[in-house]
């Protein structure tokens, strides 16, 4: 009789937990695809977020005409035919970057052209006093500024190793003179464009390094 009641209880037991597994293996199927879709719906999403946008914005005229300029001075640099020739090519690109770097501002102030005529020759002086154009390449030229001058007089006098004590100190004071008066022509210059701006042009201005 015992095994006749063992088989009536364990029956019921495994059918039992038959179904509980079938459950089980639904629940967890369910969750797989729950989780399948997830992960494709976030890759997708992860691809439209890492896709780089493409402008198609153009570059402006000035900027074209900018790269035309830099093109024709390195095709004529390949096609110089003596050392001449190339340090007067380099010389006219020196100057060309000179113009292009206070034609620049321009865009930066947000000008109108009739203003920037008024603007512009006063930048230009500020310009050329904050940055000294460099010697031409090539050439040896005259002293361009009163403090060029003074420092060659007094470095061709010190080459005399018995000069006197009083040209010296002579020659030394017209040199530092001659910084001070040059120091206070950029102020000067500095001062009378700084009236022509705004608060913001002046701060885009001090932020290039031409006003302080």
């Amino acid at each position: 009789m015992k095994p006749t009641v063992q088989k009536t209880i364990i029956g019921p037991r495994r059918t039992e937990t038959h179904v509980v597994s079938r459950r089980s293996a639904l629940r967890y199927s369910g969750l797989a695809a729950l989780g399948l879709v997830s992960r494709a719906a976030l890759a997708q999403t992860g691809e439209k977020t890492t896709e780089i946008p493409r402008s198609s914005a153009k570059p402006s005229q000035q900027m074209q005409e900018r790269m035309e300029q830099s093109r024709a001075f390195a095709e004529r640099m390949r096609n110089a035919e003596s050392m001449e020739e190339r340090l007067q090519i380099m010389n006219e690109q020196m100057a060309w970057q000179r113009q292009q770097a206070v034609e620049g501002l321009k865009e930066q102030l947000r000008v109108s052209d009739q203003e920037w005529a008024v603007l512009k020759p006063r930048i230009q002086a500020v310009y050329d006093l904050v940055h000294p154009a460099p010697r031409p390449m090539g050439k040896t030229e005259a002293p361009r500024t009163e403090a060029e001058l003074r420092s060659r007089e007094l470095r061709e006098l010190l080459q005399d190793q018995k000069a006197p004590p009083d040209q010296i100190k002579a020659r030394l004071t017209a040199l530092r003179a001659a910084k001070e008066r040059a120091v206070q022509q950029l102020v000067n210059t500095r001062q009378g464009l700084r009236q022509l701006l705004t608060l913001r042009q002046e701060a885009l201005l001090v932020l290039n390094g031409l006003l302080d």
